[in-house]
């Protein structure tokens, strides 16, 4: 009888020791999800990282100006080379929301001057960059749009010709 007792209580205690395993074997995978995770996102914003890094290595050896907007911190840059020209504060238009416009290149299509001192860029369906009053024959359509100055508007203006490059920071 003893003996039977005895080895009840090891199957018990087997059993136990079990369900503990199993239990750290959970929380092992949890932790490795965990893990996994966060190098995705990290791996997610280093390629973001190169590709910006790239870019910049092609304005450098293209020899032209090119722009780069943060949607963050509402800042954008014009650029030339590895130099700053110009850094300009902007304001989104109407119901602009900053994860429409996806991070990385866009190029400008269109510039459009109206009467007065009405200018616009356009990035395609991408982007419009415009002033306080944009050109009447101007459709937004779905993309967003970015107010400037009047004078940091013109600055680029006339410093961009269609075909820059421009590219949206993540």
């Amino acid at each position: 009888m003893r003996s039977d007792k005895t080895g009840k209580t090891a199957w018990l205690f087997i059993a136990l020791g079990a369900l503990l395993l199993m239990g750290a074997d959970g929380d092992e995978r949890a932790a490795l999800t965990e893990a996994r995770q966060t190098l995705q996102e990290r791996i997610t914003f280093l390629r973001a990282e190169q590709e910006y890094l790239l870019f910049r290595n092609a304005m450098y050896g293209a020899d032209s100006k090119y722009l780069v907007f943060n949607m963050n911190r509402k800042q954008a840059f014009l650029r030339y080379k590895n130099r700053l020209l110009m850094d300009i504060r902007f304001k989104p238009a109407g119901q602009f929301r900053a994860d429409a416009l996806r991070p990385g290149l866009l190029v400008l299509t269109k510039k459009m001057e109206g009467k007065g001192s009405r200018y616009a860029l356009v990035f395609g369906t991408s982007l419009i960059v415009q002033g306080k009053r944009p050109p009447a024959a101007l459709q937004a359509g779905d993309a967003p749009v970015i107010r400037l100055s009047g004078k940091d508007l013109l600055s680029i203006f006339y410093a961009l010709e269609p075909g820059s490059m421009a590219y949206i920071e993540p």
